[in-house]
């Protein structure tokens, strides 16, 4: 199987290796600021209703999360490069 993506060397998470991860980031960026001009009026104050739209970018990062879960390696704590990298998961 190949993944998708790697673990990062420094941090915690994902670095995008295919491109089909690349367009799966490219995606979620698009998703999150896509609806930010139609936002609806809060109340009161004129602006955008902040809490529709962080419950939406939530689910949107969830559905990135678990999809990245499943096309990639277990994520772990890295801080630089070890003998033990296997270099099929980490980048």
């Amino acid at each position: 199987m190949t993944y998708w993506f790697k673990r990062r060397r420094f941090g915690w998470g994902w670095t995008p290796t295919t491109w089909q991860g690349w367009a799966l980031l490219a995606g979620m960026i698009v998703l999150v600021l896509l609806p930010v001009p139609f936002l609806p009026k809060g109340a009161g104050h004129g602006g955008p209703d902040p809490y529709g739209y962080l419950f939406y970018v939530f689910v949107v990062v969830l559905v990135f999360v678990l999809i990245a879960l499943k096309k990639g390696p277990a994520p772990r704590w890295r801080w630089g490069k070890k003998d033990d990298d296997h270099p099929d998961e980490d980048f």
